[in-house]
């Protein structure tokens, strides 16, 4: 009973840290800006109204060195580019394609190629005051050929798999429900304590077969018909005689008869 007792504690205090994990984690996730963001900061506006004045635009969700070649801008709306990713967009510039900077990047130089706006001015609440603001980039890409945003430093990136961009509190609340379940199983199917001996049945005696005949005439309907069997067997017994004359013996009537008649066949026997 201890040992049931600490697992009964143990698994209520991982159903506790699930609770603490999982409430953690509820909440409105703070507005980014990211194209699929509808939020305050959200660059969601700034893409549809791209699309809407036919610029061929989309998003990037593979890294920057196996990026489709037919993208000749890139918008880069957050920080996360490391020295070679720095590398490849500077070799991007020369070879004639368009950068768009909203944040800024370090170890990204000047360059004609190369268009820095301020971030916070293209948010989707910015454009919902400001529309005209969209012209500004709209300049910059018009006629410049396919415009990707990269989505990657945003955790939308398709080389990777569902569970590595899963929230840490998501992964804790899941080995947390594993080890739940574990010690659930070995709760069930482990012995921790000694077993208990059963008692073997008492022994049986004539009057548990009497009840037991009693039961079997008595689900046969066959009680009047056991009673006057009895009493043609020791017609001299008046008992027996009075029994017989019964019409509906009740159980008790029949278990008595039977009872008389296992008495006489011992007298006799």
């Amino acid at each position: 009973m201890r040992t049931r007792a600490i697992d009964i504690v143990v698994l209520l205090a991982l159903f506790g840290v699930l609770l603490v994990v999982a409430s953690s984690s509820l909440g409105t996730p703070p507005s980014n800006r990211s194209t699929y963001d509808t939020g305050r900061s959200g660059y969601r506006a700034l893409f549809g109204v791209l699309q809407r004045e036919a610029i061929p635009v989309t998003r990037l969700e593979t890294a920057l060195g196996t990026r489709d070649p037919n993208v000749r801008v890139l918008a880069l709306t957050a920080p996360g580019y490391d020295g070679s990713d720095v590398r490849r967009l500077q070799n991007f510039m020369r070879n004639g394609g368009t950068v768009l900077e909203f944040l800024k990047i370090p170890g990204l130089g000047p360059s004609r190629q190369l268009h820095r706006f301020d971030g916070a001015r293209f948010g989707n609440a910015a454009l919902r005051d400001h529309p005209e603001r969209a012209l500004t980039v709209y300049n910059a890409v018009a006629g410049k050929g396919l415009v990707a945003f990269d989505e990657r430093p945003y955790g939308y990136d398709r080389t990777q798999s569902l569970w590595s961009v899963l929230p840490t509190p998501v992964h804790v609340a899941f080995f947390l429900a594993i080890l739940a379940v574990v010690l659930a199983l070995v709760d069930a199917n482990v012995r921790f304590a000694p077993a208990i001996v059963r008692e073997p049945p008492a022994d049986r005696d004539s009057s548990d077969y009497l009840r037991s005949m009693a039961s079997l005439l008595r689900r046969a309907r066959a009680g009047r018909s056991a009673v006057e069997r009895f009493a043609r067997a020791y017609p001299k017994s008046s008992e027996l005689a009075q029994l017989a004359a019964v019409t509906r013996p009740s159980d008790a009537l029949v278990l008595r008869a039977a009872t008389i008649y296992a008495a006489l066949r011992k007298d006799h026997a």
